[in-house]
C-alpha cells in the first residue's frame, strides 16, 4: 500500500473482493477500531450470520476520498 510497486502481498490482497477486519488491519496497518469505524462509515460492512466482511472496493474508494480532504 505504501509503495508505487505492486508486490506479492498486494496481489494476494487484491484477489479478495471481501476481507475480514483482521485482514484489513494487517494490510492497511491500522488498528481494529479505526478499521471497524471507517468500514461502517463507508457502508462497506456485510454480515453473513456471525461473520463480518468488508467489501474491499467500497472501503478503498472511501479511503481514497478521505485522503483528498
Amino acid at each position: 500500500m505504501f509503495s508505487d510497486e505492486i508486490d506479492d502481498e498486494d496481489l494476494e490482497f487484491m484477489s479478495h473482493d471481501y476481507v475480514t477486519y483482521n485482514m484489513a488491519c494487517e494490510y492497511y496497518r491500522l488498528g481494529i477500531k479505526p478499521v471497524v469505524c471507517m468500514a461502517h462509515e463507508a457502508g462497506a460492512v456485510y454480515k453473513i450470520r456471525k461473520k463480518v466482511l468488508i467489501r474491499r472496493s467500497i472501503f478503498e474508494a472511501y479511503l481514497r476520498e478521505q485522503r483528498k480532504i
